[in-house]
C-alpha cells in the first residue's frame, strides 16, 4: 500500500467532516488549506443557522408582558425586547370606561355610555420574531340620543381581530436595541352592532421602536408609526413615550405617553397610562393600569379607563 495515500485520504476525511459542520449554505466563505489537495473554500451561514439568544441588555422581569397589539411590550407600546426563544405567551386584559364624549365634545347632559372588553391573546416568541393574534370581545351600553343621529343599541359580541408582527433579530448595541413590525386589524366582527367597540374598517399599522437602558433598573422606550386606514378618512401618525421602573425582583412600574394624530384642527389623541405589573412566579404577571385621557379625537370618546389583566409565559 502507498504510504503517500494515508494523508491523502485523512485530508479527505477531513475535509467532509468540516463541510458537514458547516451545513453547505452560502453565505460567507472561509479559504481552508488541506495538505496535498491544494486550497478550498468552506461556506456557511455562520449564525444565521443557529437559534438567536435572548437580549444580554436586560434580563425577564415583570415587565415584558402582553400589550394591547398582542405583542411582547409595555401596556400600550411595542419594545424592542429579544426573549429566549421558541415560547409561546398567553393573556388576557379586561378593561372598563364609560364614555363621554363624541369627537372631543361631550355628551349633553342625561347622555351616558359605559364600555366593556376582554381582549384574549396568544404570541410565539421565535428565533428572528414574534407572532400574534388577539381577540377581543366588547359589550356596550349607550344612551345618547342628542348627541347622534343613529344611536347605537346596547350589545355584546366579537371585536376586530388583530394579526401582530415583530422582527426582533436585530442585534444588541452598547445600551438600546431596535425592533420593527406590522399589525393588521381586520373588522371580524359585525360594524353594525359593534361600531362603539370596534373600527368600521380594517387598519393596518407599521411601526419601529426602540429601547433603552437608562439605568440597571430603569428602561425607556419609543415607538413611533402610522396607521394606515382602508377607508382613506382615518390615516393616522402615532407615537408612544415610555418609562419603566424596576422596583422589586417581583414589580415593575410603568407609565406611558401614548398620542395619535389624524391631522390638522386638533384631530388627536393622547392618553397618559401609568401602572404596575406584578410577578408571583416567573411564568406569570399580573397588571393593573389605570388610563387618563388628556386629549381626544374619538367617535366614542371617555375621559378614564381601568385595567387588569395577566400574562402566562411558557
Amino acid at each position: 500500500m502507498n504510504n503517500n495515500r494515508v494523508p491523502r485520504y485523512a485530508s479527505t476525511m477531513l475535509l467532509v467532516l468540516v463541510l458537514i459542520v458547516a451545513g453547505g449554505n452560502a453565505v460567507w466563505a472561509e479559504q481552508v488549506n488541506l495538505p496535498g489537495m491544494g486550497d478550498y473554500e468552506i461556506y456557511t451561514l455562520g449564525k444565521a443557522d443557529k437559534a438567536q439568544n435572548p437580549s444580554k441588555l436586560w434580563p425577564e422581569t415583570p415587565r415584558q408582558g402582553l400589550n394591547e397589539d398582542g405583542l411582547v411590550g409595555l401596556f400600550v407600546a411595542e419594545t424592542a425586547d429579544k426573549l429566549k426563544p421558541r415560547r409561546m405567551f398567553a393573556g388576557a386584559q379586561f378593561y372598563y370606561s364609560d364614555l363621554t364624549s363624541r369627537r372631543g365634545t361631550t355628551y349633553h347632559s342625561g347622555e351616558t355610555g359605559s364600555l366593556q372588553t376582554l381582549k384574549l391573546s396568544v404570541d410565539y416568541l421565535g428565533d428572528w420574531a414574534e407572532w400574534s393574534v388577539s381577540v377581543p370581545v366588547h359589550s356596550y351600553s349607550l344612551s345618547a340620543p342628542r348627541t347622534y343621529s343613529k344611536l347605537p343599541q346596547d350589545s355584546t359580541g366579537l371585536g376586530n381581530l388583530k394579526l401582530a408582527w415583530k422582527a426582533t433579530y436585530l442585534p444588541d448595541r452598547s445600551y438600546y436595541r431596535f425592533a420593527y413590525g406590522t399589525v393588521i386589524e381586520t373588522v371580524t366582527g359585525d360594524p353594525k352592532t359593534m361600531w362603539p367597540a370596534s373600527k368600521p374598517n380594517d387598519e393596518l399599522k407599521i411601526f419601529g421602536c426602540v429601547t433603552t437602558k437608562e439605568t440597571d433598573f430603569a428602561t425607556g422606550n419609543l415607538e413611533l408609526g402610522a396607521i394606515i386606514d382602508s377607508g382613506g378618512n382615518n390615516n393616522r401618525f402615532l407615537y408612544r413615550l415610555g418609562l419603566s421602573y424596576e422596583a422589586t425582583k417581583h414589580a415593575t412600574f410603568i407609565g406611558e405617553l401614548a398620542g395619535e394624530v389624524q391631522g390638522g384642527n386638533d384631530k388627536d389623541t393622547l392618553d397618559l397610562v401609568t401602572g404596575i405589573r406584578l410577578s408571583p412566579s416567573g411564568a406569570s404577571i399580573l397588571e393593573l393600569q389605570y388610563t387618563k385621557n388628556l386629549r381626544t379625537y374619538r367617535e366614542f370618546g371617555w375621559d378614564d379607563r381601568l385595567s387588569a389583566g395577566f400574562t402566562i409565559r411558557w
